[in-house]
């Protein structure tokens, strides 16, 4: 069996990157700057991606989303609730200055 040399020293190159890799994150896991496994921003975007399949305008999925974000279960807010809620969104700036205002769902 014949292994091509470029293939051999990429391979060892490789493992000597990920050992060296591991050892500093290992090494900095701890510090303040260091963002956790479970960051709020994958949680975000998990968030995100559940309020899309929010049935309604783009209103509709930032209010579902602002609710997840408050830990309030959009799903059993009554028609009433969500309409007053979707009011009060509309006047944030988060809403206003963001593309989704001015976006129509189809």
């Amino acid at each position: 069996m014949q292994i091509q040399e470029e293939d051999y020293f990429c391979q060892v190159t490789h493992r000597t990157w990920d050992t060296i890799l591991h050892d500093i994150r290992e090494v900095h896991k701890d510090d303040t700057d260091s963002a956790p496994d479970g960051s709020n921003a994958m949680k975000l975007i998990k968030d995100a991606k559940k309020a899309l399949a929010v049935p309604g305008s783009y209103l509709d999925v930032f209010t579902a989303l602002m609710c997840t974000q408050l830990q309030i279960r959009y799903e059993r807010l009554s028609e009433q609730e969500r309409t007053v809620l979707k009011n009060v969104m509309k006047k944030t700036p988060a809403y206003k200055d963001s593309p989704l205002s001015r976006m129509k769902r189809r």
